[in-house]
C-alpha cells in the first residue's frame, strides 16, 4: 500500500517495494563472542530473501556492528550480495567505540570503513555482472559518520545517506 501511495504521488518514478532485515543486531550484552551483536541465522535471511524475490522486491540487509567491526560483518554478509535484488545498510548508531555498550551512546562509522564497503560491493558487482548495489547509511547526527566529506562515490554502488532514528530530534 505504501509503494502504491508513492507511485501515485509521482507517476514518473518507478517504485519498487523493499524489505529491510537487520541481519546483524546490536545487543545490550556481550554474547558468547563478546561482540555485543547477534547475527541472524542463514535460514531466516534466506526466508526473507525468498519473500522479497518472490514478489520482485528489494531486500536490504542492515548491519549493526556492536563491538565487532564493519569489515568483519560486511565480509560475513557478502554471500547474500550475489543476488541482484539484495542491498546493504550500515547503522553507525551501533558501531560502538571502546567498551561502550550499544544503546548507551550514539556510535560512529568512519568514511574509511564506508569507502572499504563501497569498494567491496563494487568488486562484487563487477565480478558477477550485477546491477549497481545500494549502500544505505542510516545517520541522524553529524558525528555518526566521521569525515563524511571523504566518502568516495563509485558508479557501481549507489550510496544513500538517510536520516533515521526514533523519538524526538
Amino acid at each position: 500500500r505504501q509503494a502504491a501511495a508513492y507511485a501515485k504521488a509521482d507517476s514518473t518514478t518507478h517504485v519498487i517495494p523493499a524489505l529491510e532485515l537487520i541481519a546483524v543486531v546490536a545487543q545490550a550484552g556481550p554474547g558468547r563472542d563478546s561482540m555485543y551483536r547477534a547475527r541472524m541465522a542463514d535460514t531466516l535471511i534466506k526466508r526473507v530473501a525468498g519473500w522479497a524475490k518472490e514478489k520482485g522486491w528489494l531486500l536490504i540487509l542492515d548491519i549493526q556492528v556492536g563491538h565487532s567491526d564493519v569489515k568483519r560483518e560486511v565480509a560475513w554478509i557478502m554471500k547474500y550480495m550475489l543476488e541482484p535484488n539484495v542491498h546493504l545498510a550500515l547503522d553507525p548508531e551501533f558501531d560502538m567505540p571502546g567498551k561502550q555498550r550499544p544503546g548507551t551512546i550514539i556510535g560512529r562509522t568512519s568514511a574509511e570503513d564506508i569507502n572499504w564497503t563501497i569498494d567491496t560491493l563494487a568488486k562484487v558487482v563487477e565480478a558477477n555482472d550485477l546491477p549497481p548495489k545500494m549502500l544505505i547509511i542510516h545517520r541522524f547526527t553529524r558525528s555518526m559518520v566521521q569525515n563524511s566529506d571523504r566518502i568516495e562515490p563509485d558508479p557501481r554502488v549507489q550510496v544513500v545517506i538517510d536520516m533515521d532514528g526514533f523519538g524526538p530530534p
